[in-house]
């Protein structure tokens, strides 16, 4: 049994659908006029990015591929919790992971894929446990609000996952084996193919684990060493790119990204779990970009499908959902002088298929599904202007967003960065975003409510950064303040029918301070850095969601006010160390404050060796994570794994190549 519902764009979809194509189809015109002046087949198209062109008021942290390599093995949440202060809320080893980034919930980090929101349009998170870091190569955090570059979802901050695939690199090819605690085997393999004017990338990735970590029970004075039981899993995934230099300044993107993930979910509280969950997704990406003279246009086009399947036997859900996005994208930026124009299109289509019924052992009822369609239309502008000789840079954005469910706010973005000295440099910026409501919110079966209103949110922001450079030591600091409220904040509460719904009662105000600083000595084959990264977030709520909770000016749960991170890299010759130690304070586990999860500090080791050969480098690595043996929750009863361990050997190949 299939239920079709569908939602029509501002009720006139071909009048939207006119006015998208004829923009794309005017912008696309123009840039493909042949200029043939100063053809120089080397020369290499560079795709301007305006997360960095139009705002550099904004707090940004970029992981490049340096960074990354050193965490190839690792998901992209194991990365992040270890090299920034985003407290990532992890459900137990190899489990569901999701952000909290100043102060807001998972709902309110937006990640993108090579310039597109990939959240999924039911959950509206992104699980970062099934992300591997090995398939990027570079990954940006943008702190602050950003909707009117981004859209949905954008609140606390985005994560920027970017793929920068070179031309005329020759042939590489790397494979990486690893082992470690838990009977852990990863394999991962690469292929790089690079010419002039073409170049493919392949990466492929095999994870399998038994995952029976040990662990303290604490509430359990009697037997408290226990072992994790029914968590295994396997992750396997693959990534495909290629590019071409159609000429020396229009160039053709494609990738495809296909994972899955197969885990089975221990209980921590009863004494036999029988629950599962099988994660799919396919992604499917192309952009075409022209740069010429003043004039960067990018069309990007993107196919989502996200694939969710939890049984649990034990308690009769039986649970398969389907998100289906298309994604089409229109991105000119145009430079005059000292000013730079930001404007674009951007069409969104969801399509879902949500369970009928969860509780029922029939398999007609599991197979029943309803589905929903919806559309949206963004309109994006920007401006940046650069004044007195480059030292003042002042940025403006805004984006309205069209869709017949709810009424979109207008939002925006404003920023000064201004250069007072040369060391010193001033920050502000100024926004207002928001959070649609996802399909789950607003179709679930079993409680969802058509009514909903987008989250909205105002932040302000403001920092100063340091920087200085004397022989071989260099200094640098950024400071931050930011002031945010939320309103129209959406919550689950439990109704009369004894399900939950979601209702825009809660008020929420995020307010707090981030330091990053970072020391760096490097003279001759010695090289040393040290980053140290803090965060101190007060996030509460304002109004209470009913009239026997005390959550009124209490902080959020699960959400520490204190976090911090440093980590120390030294090399010297071919041997390199990296320490890592995190701290995070107390969680509050109730609204009205009154139970909580202690503080954790968590450390890592990893030493690598590498030995370089004509065409090629061998890589020895070992690591030991939770280097102290601490015993610590993230989230109430999910244990994590006391100290353990990984070694592994990574070969790569490199021949350079200069056929065409």
């Amino acid at each position: 049994m299939i239920k079709n519902r569908s939602y029509t764009l501002l009720h006139t979809p071909k009048r939207a659908w006119l006015l998208y194509v004829s923009i794309v189809c005017s912008f696309t015109l123009h840039a493909q006029t042949k200029d043939t002046a100063g053809y120089k087949l080397n020369e290499v198209v560079i795709e301007q990015n305006k997360q960095i062109a139009l705002q550099p008021s904004k707090k940004n942290i970029e992981l490049d591929s340096m960074v990354l390599s050193r965490y190839s093995t690792s998901s992209l949440a194991d990365m992040l919790a270890a090299q920034s202060t985003i407290h990532i809320k992890a459900y137990g080893n190899g489990n569901i992971a999701t952000t909290s980034l100043r102060g807001g919930n998972a709902n309110h980090t937006a990640i993108l894929w090579n310039g597109l929101n990939i959240q999924n349009a039911m959950l509206g998170q992104t699980d970062l446990s099934i992300i591997p870091t090995l398939f990027f190569d570079n990954v940006n955090i943008e702190y602050g609000g950003g909707s009117a570059l981004w859209g949905s979802g954008a609140i606390g901050g985005s994560i920027h996952l970017q793929n920068n695939l070179k031309f005329d690199q020759g042939i590489k090819t790397k494979i990486q084996l690893s082992s470690g605690s838990f009977n852990t085997k990863k394999i991962a393999a690469s292929v790089l193919l690079s010419y002039k004017k073409t170049a493919s990338s392949t990466r492929i990735y095999y994870t399998t684990s038994n995952n029976n970590y040990s662990y303290k029970d604490t509430t359990d004075k009697e037997n408290p060493n226990k072992k994790t039981t029914h968590a295994d899993y396997v992750m396997k995934g693959v990534m495909q790119e290629l590019s071409v230099l159609v000429s020396p300044y229009q160039k053709i993107n494609t990738r495809l990204w296909y994972n899955t993930a197969n885990r089975n979910l221990p209980s921590y509280t009863a004494a036999i779990s029988k629950q599962s969950q099988e994660d799919k997704t396919l992604k499917l990406n192309a952009d075409w970009n022209y740069n010429r003279r003043k004039l960067n246009a990018t069309v990007r086009f993107a196919y989502l499908n996200d694939k969710l399947n939890y049984t649990d036997s034990l308690s009769n859900i039986f649970s398969k959902s389907t998100v289906n996005t298309f994604i089409s994208e229109s991105d000119n930026t145009f430079t005059l002088r000292n000013h730079k124009f930001n404007f674009g299109v951007n069409y969104t289509q969801y399509q879902s298929k949500l369970p009928v019924q969860l509780n029922t052992l029939g398999k007609e009822e599991r197979d029943s599904v309803i589905e929903h369609l919806q559309h949206k239309l963004a309109l994006f502008a920007a401006y940046q202007v650069s004044l007195l000789h480059s030292k003042l840079n002042y940025n403006l954005a805004v984006r309205k967003e069209f869709t017949d469910r709810t009424l979109i706010p207008f939002t925006g973005n404003t920023g000064i960065h201004y250069q007072l000295f040369k060391q010193i440099a001033l920050k502000v910026n100024a926004n207002k975003s928001y959070r649609q409501p996802t399909l789950n919110d607003l179709y679930w079966p079993q409680g969802g409510n058509a009514n909903l209103k987008p989250e909205n949110s105002y932040e302000a922001d403001g920092g100063i950064e340091f920087k200085k450079i004397r022989n071989a030591l260099s200094v640098s600091f950024e400071g931050t303040y930011f002031n945010r409220h939320t309103t129209n904040w959406i919550i689950w509460l439990p109704t009369a029918s004894n399900f939950f719904s979601p209702r825009n009662i809660a008020k929420v105000y995020s307010r707090g301070t981030e330091t990053k600083t970072e020391l760096a000595y490097v003279k001759k084959k010695l090289k040393l850095k040290l980053i140290l990264n803090t965060s101190y977030v007060l996030s509460t709520n304002q109004q209470s969601t009913n009239e026997n909770d005390n959550a009124t000016g209490r902080q959020l749960i699960f959400t520490p006010r204190y976090s911090g991170q440093s980590t120390f890299i030294g090399t010297y010759k071919n041997v390199t160390l990296l320490f890592s130690q995190s701290y995070t304070g107390y969680r509050f586990t109730s609204t009205d404050n009154t139970s909580w999860l202690n503080p954790y500090y968590i450390a890592n080791l990893k030493v690598s060796y590498t030995y370089s050969f004509n065409y090629g480098v061998v890589n020895f690595f070992a690591g030991i994570n939770n280097l102290f043996n601490k015993n610590y929750t993230i989230i109430t009863n999910r244990p994590m794994p006391l100290r353990n361990y990984e070694a592994g050997i990574a070969l790569q190949y490199n021949k350079k190549n200069n056929k065409l």
